[in-house]
């Protein structure tokens, strides 16, 4: 079951669909971040793990 690699909170197949990123890994979930700020916390924690 795919989850959160910040929280470790498990999410559904169809939210690992829309919000992770290229590599299949969410870095933001319901449990960890804001409904309307899961979008712009998914960019900027991604960003943060490339670096």
């Amino acid at each position: 079951m795919p989850q959160c690699a910040t929280c470790s909170h498990h999410v559904s197949e169809q939210f690992q669909r829309v919000f992770s990123d290229a590599t299949g890994d969410v870095y933001a979930c319901p449990n960890c971040s804001a409904n309307a700020g899961i979008g712009e916390a998914t960019q900027e924690r991604s960003a943060g793990q490339s670096e």
